[in-house]
């Protein structure tokens, strides 16, 4: 499998999931208060943007790199490949939907886990959950700790 291959799949499907994140932030998150504060949707619409930025550049240099003719670059997706590129879209509707219900602690290893089991393959479990619970530590120390930002705590737990 050639992975410029599957990223001129999830290039594009990580910015379509970047607009929709975005149009989302526009229509449920309130702007700010005032002129020249950022208010609460300033970080979130940011983080669409660089989301939508990666996309742009993923697909980009998977086409840069293919360095094919047009006969041979409308190739089908193997079925592995197309696997993927669903995985990691599914994915990350998954972990939106967990981290609304469970919150950022429960919903953030499980995201990690099932990424590197299921979609990359990964085959110890150990480095795995060492992965998932060091990611998550450092975010939460990072976010809740130096930044005193409040993560998501999750609706079924409130």
């Amino acid at each position: 499998m050639r992975l410029d291959r599957v990223d001129r799949w999830l290039g594009p499907c990580l910015v379509l999931t970047a607009l929709l994140w975005l149009w989302l932030c526009y229509i449920y998150i309130p702007g700010a208060r005032s002129q020249g504060e950022p208010g609460p949707r300033a970080f979130p619409v940011l983080l669409g943007i660089a989301l939508a930025g990666l996309g742009m550049a993923i697909a980009v240099s998977a086409l840069a790199a293919s360095g094919k003719t047009q006969e041979e670059s409308t190739e089908a997706l193997t079925r592995r490949e197309a696997r993927i590129v669903a995985g990691t879209f599914g994915l990350l509707m998954l972990y939106a939907f967990l981290l609304d219900k469970l919150g950022f602690l429960i919903a953030t290893p499980i995201a990690v886990l099932l990424a590197l089991h299921d979609i990359l393959q990964a085959r110890s479990w150990l480095a795995g959950l060492t992965l998932a619970a060091g990611l998550t530590s450092v975010c939460w120390l990072f976010f809740v700790l130096l930044l005193k930002a409040p993560l998501p705590r999750g609706a079924w737990f409130l």
